[in-house]
């Protein structure tokens, strides 16, 4: 399995409407990145710390422009076999090819994700968020994943 671990400068901050929703860089990124992978026709499983974190996530991703919105659900929304994507806390019922790390600390589910193939996380520029990172990346090595880190690219937005 591949994961990709993507670092998010200084200068990469979530747009200004996005604090009032509690929206973090990386939150933001992820749901961008999110809708990239959605339009290469991926099916993915967006991983959130809680039930809480999951709504905010939702709730952003329908402030995306109309050229931009992907069709996702929370756990028993949607769709018999659930929509392309998916956010959830817990292990997904569903086959999923990629999944986008929001967690803090790596999901104790993980071991139980059906299909995921592809796994990508973020690095934000916080020291704090920094060093769970590396706990990620150290544990998803030891996990036997080919790691790579890419610096996002200042022309997403």
């Amino acid at each position: 399995m591949n994961a990709i671990f993507w670092i998010l400068s200084e200068q990469q901050q979530a747009p200004a409407h996005a604090k009032e929703a509690n929206v973090t860089a990386h939150i933001h990124y992820a749901c961008v990145l999110a809708a990239d992978l959605y339009r290469q026709n991926k099916k993915l499983l967006i991983g959130v710390e809680n039930q809480d974190q999951a709504h905010i996530v939702d709730d952003w991703l329908w402030q995306f422009e109309a050229d931009r919105f992907i069709p996702h659900n929370l756990p028993g929304e949607g769709p018999h076999y659930g929509s392309p994507v998916e956010i959830n806390w817990e292990p997904s019922q569903q086959r999923r090819g990629c999944f986008v790390n929001i967690c803090q600390k790596l999901p104790d589910y993980v071991a139980k994700l059906k299909g995921v193939n592809e796994w990508h996380d973020f690095v934000p520029n916080d020291e704090a968020g920094k060093a769970a990172a590396r706990e990620r990346y150290k544990l998803l090595k030891q996990a036997g994943f080919n790691l790579t880190t890419n610096q996002i690219p200042d022309s997403i937005v």
